[in-house]
């Protein structure tokens, strides 16, 4: 069963790709976004990681922290994504996809194949335009599809949104207009 608004978001311990420690719980006085990925080359994932680094200071402005997690190693993800993007936000290398669990962020082939649209074919063509290759190495479920969290301060999930597609993350621009 999906997790939705209202409900206290399922807390967890991991670690980031350099070996730090993340504990939801003790991240205090922040909203957090939680955003579920598929694998580091991931076109479509790079180029939501690349529209989310357009809006950080906006993010940062209304104190949410990000937390990314992706299913490929830590790696890979330093490689395609940390050295890539001129990032500052959380990734964590979730490969035995324990958060993807304990968020019941699930895998689905119809999802994958709605991907296949007018939509879908222009956020490709935008991803290759800015240098992500399509077709990159698949390190993890390759009909993985995203989901994203906002976690209040107090730990309740104020907006759970899984995707219905590859390229569905909520909007940023809603999000930092509706918090």
């Amino acid at each position: 069963m999906k997790l939705v608004s209202g409900q206290k978001a399922p807390l967890f311990v991991a670690k980031d790709i350099f070996g730090n420690t993340i504990d939801l719980d003790q991240i205090q006085n922040q909203k957090i976004l939680l955003s579920f990925f598929r694998y580091a080359e991931c076109a479509m994932c790079n180029l939501q990681i690349s529209k989310i680094m357009k809006h950080k200071e906006a993010i940062d402005k209304k104190g949410i922290k990000l937390i990314t997690v992706f299913e490929s190693p830590a790696e890979s993800l330093k490689v395609s994504i940390a050295d890539r993007h001129n990032f500052d936000f959380t990734i964590i290398a979730d490969t035995n996809r324990d958060l993807y669990n304990l968020y019941k962020v699930r895998p689905s082939w119809l999802k994958t194949m709605q991907t296949m649209s007018v939509k879908g074919f222009q956020h490709l063509s935008e991803a290759i335009q800015l240098g992500f290759k399509a077709g990159g190495k698949v390190e993890g479920t390759f009909h993985q599809i995203p989901a994203d969290f906002l976690i209040g301060k107090d730990k309740e999930i104020q907006i759970a949104h899984y995707g219905n597609s590859v390229i569905d993350h909520f909007p940023l621009e809603e999000l930092l207009l509706n918090i």
